[in-house]
């Protein structure tokens, strides 16, 4: 899967420290080196994983069946901050485990199963789709061997491309879950594209991680100007420390108020 530049050139506002430099290199020489059988754990780690998997998809079904959502169809896309203070939570693996609990989610309302995935630093770019089958390893393959670090957070220009793809041609409504651990420098920008899209089927559940004041995503809940409530926020410190299920929750919270709301003004 390619990305690609919205706006100015990828390389804009990417920080020197490379591309990833803290994980790529190190891992090829690793496993240059390493003694044979080592292939064979590997493989053990993908099937624990694939294991892990399987039961996320389970939780999924538990609260989406709590919430009345069972059969909800919706187009699902994740929104992921590489501005250059989520370092450790790549170098973690923080951001490859959140992006298996969304994935296992976003699959009993995709119809093909996937979720679109999208970056945003200072720069925004379309990652294409994701789906259960490439979930093993995504975020090294994907966005560390591909992306670089940028030097800032601008929310607008990646939420207005996202709003594009789904307002392009009818279908079911959009949930984008938009993942970030700081504020944004373009507040005035993306306030105008929260209010562009409530007037369409899209619902944008943020995720602020961390401790940073989310100033812009605090007052969504008071924001004037749009024409039905299309936005909802909470954060978490760790995102490693909250449940499974508690995530789904919190996830899922406003969605099926917004989706009857959305029906009942012919937004889908």
């Amino acid at each position: 899967m390619n990305c690609y530049p919205h706006g100015c050139a990828a390389s804009d506002g990417s920080l020197s420290m490379g591309v990833f430099d803290f994980l790529k290199g190190d891992g090829k020489k690793d496993a240059e080196s390493a003694p044979p059988g080592d292939g064979i754990t590997l493989k053990k780690k993908k099937d624990v994983a694939e294991k892990e998997f399987t039961l996320l998809k389970k939780k999924a079904d538990v609260v989406v069946a709590e919430l009345g959502l069972t059969g909800q169809r919706a187009r699902v896309a994740l929104a992921v901050d590489i501005s250059g203070s989520m370092n450790q939570m790549f170098r973690a693996g923080t951001v490859q485990r959140v992006v298996e609990r969304i994935l296992a989610l976003a699959m009993k309302f995709d119809d093909n199963g996937a979720i679109d995935v999208f970056l945003f630093g200072v720069n925004d770019y379309e990652c294409g789709e994701l789906n259960e089958s490439g979930f093993y390893g995504y975020v090294e393959r994907e966005i560390i061997a591909k992306r670089k670090l940028e030097n800032g957070t601008r929310y607008a220009g990646v939420m207005q491309r996202i709003l594009e793809k789904y307002t392009a041609e009818k279908g079911d409504p959009a949930y984008v879950m938009f993942l970030t651990d700081g504020d944004n420098g373009d507040v005035a920008q993306s306030e105008k594209v929260i209010i562009e899209a409530s007037r369409h089927a899209v619902f944008w559940q943020f995720i602020g991680i961390g401790i940073a004041s989310f100033e812009f995503l605090q007052q969504l809940d008071t924001m004037s100007g749009r024409f039905i409530d299309n936005a909802n926020f909470f954060k978490v410190n760790d995102l490693d420390k909250i449940t499974d299920d508690d995530l789904y929750r919190r996830m899922l919270g406003e969605f099926p108020a917004w989706l009857k709301l959305a029906k009942q003004h012919g937004l889908w």
